[in-house]
């Protein structure tokens, strides 16, 4: 039986899922085995030969099940290659410094560390103003950024898929697969 790379993500509203998945196709792809599945429903990494995990960052913290999951499996992510993502800058200008806060919380860093992962990405996400719920809109309005004032900023799909794409054949040739 080959071993499997896992892609395991945390979501609010499934942007991150999205890009979980692209990663996972893009794994696929280059010739690995690979599941896709959110935190929560990931019983037993033991068995991956490797891990990427993600979340969508909300109110500059990533959701509490991927904490919860790095927090509950330090030990075995220790001991296997690992990447980290995020996801939900989605301002044209990275300027702001929010990018390179967005990488990890703040209570991770020390985790983080211990578990020295391979890599650590951060790619613009996507708010969609059809599913956003009340706090959100209200933060969004709060920073001055909607749709009516500010079409280019804050509200759309930033997702940039040729990156997220690229990052994941970084992954592929670091496990030894380069079959694009």
């Amino acid at each position: 039986m080959e071993e499997k790379v896992l892609v395991a993500y945390a979501t609010k509203y499934g942007s991150t899922k999205e890009i979980a998945e692209k990663i996972g196709q893009t794994l696929t792809e280059s010739g690995l085995a690979v599941e896709v599945a959110a935190v929560g429903k990931v019983a037993d990494i033991a068995q991956y030969k490797a891990i990427v995990a993600g979340s969508g960052i909300y109110i500059g913290q990533w959701r509490k099940d991927a904490v919860k999951f790095i927090l509950d499996n330090e030990k075995v992510l220790s001991e296997k290659p690992v990447w980290f993502f995020s996801s939900g800058p989605t301002s044209y200008n990275d300027d702001t410094g929010y990018t390179d806060n967005a990488k990890l919380p703040k209570k991770l860093f020390e985790v983080v560390e211990r578990i020295k992962p391979r890599d650590i990405a951060v790619f613009k996400g996507f708010v969609d103003p059809k599913k956003v719920d009340g706090l959100s809109k209200w933060i969004i309005k709060r920073i001055h950024v909607n749709e009516a004032d500010n079409p280019e900023k804050g509200i759309g799909d930033y997702r940039d898929w040729d990156n997220i794409t690229n990052w994941a054949k970084t992954i592929t040739l670091s496990l030894g697969k380069s079959e694009f």
